[in-house]
């Protein structure tokens, strides 16, 4: 009798598995995924994660909850453990920074993995980010084409950085903060610091990242624990 009713249940968590991502748009997709990670230690709804994951990847959308759940059944189900998705999932986790999401997701990877490529790579990044050592993460970024190629990644981290340059600086050369955002281009890096106005200003050869009222945004957007963890570096 058990059996009876534990067969319909199977069949319709099934068709909901076999749903194709292509046929969902929007709000619909990440309903069905949300539906998909509240039975968070189904194996069978990896490969839909993964799936979902490479969607993230050329859509720049993000799905914390979705790619923690994935890494989660790789910790249960170690022979499904794909490296190439868990590099994916870390890459997203950069781009959201100064959130803690990479933090989290370390947790949940063995220490030997995170020693392997192409896994390596995303660690070394994440600690010059950390200890604010951008010209060696631009020259990292510029070492391997895996950052490249995914949409959106070098301008995320270049954002990041300016934020943390905005909360460090009043003023900077414009020499240096070109090295520190990679933009060589002094046409491109123009455009970029007007991008940002009115709060960044150009005057000479020195740009001004500091408005009067820059202060209070600035707490909006940093919390005190990721200040804590940033401006050490620069007073060391």
């Amino acid at each position: 009798m058990e059996n009876d009713q534990e067969q319909p249940q199977q069949e319709m968590e099934q068709e909901q598995v076999d749903i194709e991502l292509s046929s969902l748009q929007g709000q619909e997709r990440i309903e069905y995924i949300n539906t998909l990670i509240a039975d968070s230690y189904n194996i069978a709804i990896a490969k839909k994660l993964e799936e979902f994951l490479d969607i993230q990847i050329n859509e720049n959308i993000y799905l914390f909850q979705a790619n923690s759940t994935l890494l989660k059944l790789y910790q249960f189900n170690p022979t499904h453990l794909n490296k190439d998705s868990i590099a994916k999932m870390l890459a997203k986790a950069l781009m959201n920074f100064p959130c803690n999401d990479f933090l989290f997701l370390s947790y949940m990877i063995p220490s030997i993995i995170q020693k392997e490529e192409p896994l390596l790579k995303l660690f070394i990044l994440n600690n010059f980010l950390e200890t604010c050592k951008f010209k060696e993460a631009w020259s990292h970024i510029n070492s391997h084409s895996f950052f490249s190629e995914i949409p959106s990644f070098i301008d995320n981290i270049r954002n990041f950085i300016s934020g943390v340059l905005s909360i460090t600086y009043q003023n900077i050369s414009i020499t240096m903060l070109g090295e520190l955002l990679n933009l060589s281009d002094r046409t491109q890096l123009v455009e970029y610091i007007q991008s940002k106005q009115p709060t960044w200003k150009i005057s000479d050869s020195t740009v001004s990242l500091q408005s009067d009222n820059s202060k209070q945004k600035k707490a909006d957007t940093f919390t005190f624990d990721q200040l804590s963890r940033i401006l050490p570096t620069f007073i060391k």
